[in-house]
């Protein structure tokens, strides 16, 4: 694999221009690399408030991290039947994907799942053509719905390009 930079970009999701931008420039290479990392900016009060894994919830537990993260893959290729992958990291246990529905963060139509595991996390494919801002959009209300503290308005995204 070759190199890669990164660069953060914090945000709040009544401007995800930013980060709207980093996706549309890594699908437009249409070779399905580089990738993005989201998730809440926790203060250090928060972060202090999450429980402290010991050495063997990081062995056995069946769990995600504590704090969603969510990541964002650009479709390979150019053809308008390719899609990005989406997943979300999290902690809220098995059947999030109904959590989330139950809370009125269904799937939107077209969407499809890949996975819903309680350690290794969700993972759909949007709608071949689902805008952006769209993606991104359910993707913070779904980090927001599954994180166990209150959180505010207040992301950070890891953009992840070839070099």
């Amino acid at each position: 694999m070759g190199s890669f930079s990164s660069e953060t970009v914090a945000f709040e999701s009544s401007d995800p221009s930013a980060v709207v931008r980093a996706m549309q420039a890594l699908a437009a290479r249409g070779d399905g690399l580089g990738w993005i990392n989201i998730g809440p900016g926790l203060r250090d009060d928060q972060i202090d408030r999450l429980p402290a894994p010991t050495a063997l919830d990081r062995w056995f537990s069946g769990r995600g991290p504590a704090v969603p993260m969510a990541t964002w893959t650009p479709p390979r290729g150019d053809s308008g039947d390719s899609q990005p992958t989406v997943g979300v990291a999290h902690g809220a246990g098995p059947k999030a994907l109904n959590r989330l529905r139950d809370a009125g963060l269904p799937l939107p139509p077209g969407w499809r799942k890949v996975q819903d595991h309680a350690k290794h996390g969700i993972v759909v494919h949007p709608m071949p053509g689902a805008a952006h801002d769209e993606v991104l959009e359910w993707l913070l209300a779904a980090c927001w719905a599954l994180c166990p503290i209150e959180i505010e308005d207040h992301w950070l995204a890891e953009v992840h390009r070839p070099g």
